[in-house]
């Protein structure tokens, strides 16, 4: 976690105008996709790599958001956790964004916190989502980074992509934007990913990028109901972390350039 008693690094990132990878995800439905976020986090994280992951609204272990630091002027270390898994963690909104969007004055302001931020971090994460109002991003520089889609496999999932990627690109332009598939293996996501990507292409006019399938995650326990065997279980997480790990690879070989925060 970054040290915010001794704020050299910090400062020498600024000095060589470097700032972290910000990658951005948001459900088919515009809204956030916070479990998966999680697990995506953990397959992103390396030795020695500092990753921030940065959820819509507040978490049960979150004490502050960054909306009420900006609200009380506290001091920004107050709403920043160490998870125990090793990355850091924070949040943006105190509430649901969907019963209680932000002002335009605050999005300013948060967007200016995360770029702050993003000076301390290797990487940083973002559960994004579209506001309600006006369907645009909940902050400007999430447009200006890897944006990445979560659709599961169905029917409704690619409408809703489909909705989705049209707001994007009617408030926001041409943005550099993947999907990950869901609840699929490689070649059924890989199904499902072509026939969105072809009505993008043809109504849109947008190209998008297949990051990766991910299985569909069972609840604990479930797999050892079924066939009585814990070893089952084991093995079908380790294979879920493998398809974690692999998207997070994936994500790593396909960096989108574009221009850093700091260079402006």
């Amino acid at each position: 976690m970054f040290n915010y008693r001794d704020q050299a690094d910090g400062l020498r990132r600024i000095m060589a105008k470097t700032s972290a990878r910000i990658i951005s995800v948001i459900g088919a439905n515009g809204q956030p996709a916070t479990p998966w976020m999680r697990n995506l986090a953990l397959g992103m994280l390396a030795p020695e790599q500092r990753l921030l992951l940065i959820h819509a609204n507040r978490q049960p272990a979150l004490a502050h958001s960054l909306e009420s630091i900006v609200t009380h002027n506290s001091a920004l270390k107050r709403a920043i956790l160490k998870h125990p898994q090793g990355y850091d963690l924070t949040c943006l909104a105190e509430n649901d964004l969907l019963t209680s969007p932000l002002s335009q004055d605050l999005k300013v302001q948060l967007d200016g916190i995360v770029k702050q931020l993003s000076y301390d971090y290797d990487t940083v994460m973002i559960e994004a989502q579209l506001d309600t109002q006006d369907h645009s991003l909940m902050m400007p520089l999430i447009a200006e980074h890897e944006l990445v889609i979560q659709m599961d496999r169905s029917e409704a999932a690619i409408k809703a992509a489909y909705t989705t990627i049209k707001h994007i690109s009617q408030q926001h332009g041409q943005i550099p934007l993947g999907v990950v598939v869901t609840g699929a293996n490689h070649d059924q996501g890989q199904q499902y990913f072509m026939r969105l990507n072809q009505v993008c292409k043809q109504f849109l006019g947008v190209t998008l990028d297949f990051i990766g399938a991910m299985p569909l995650e069972e609840p604990a326990g479930a797999a050892q109901k079924k066939t009585g065997n814990a070893k089952t279980e084991v093995a079908k997480a380790g294979q879920t972390a493998l398809a974690f790990k692999s998207v997070a690879h994936r994500l790593e070989k396909q960096r989108i350039t574009t221009p850093s925060l700091a260079v402006a």
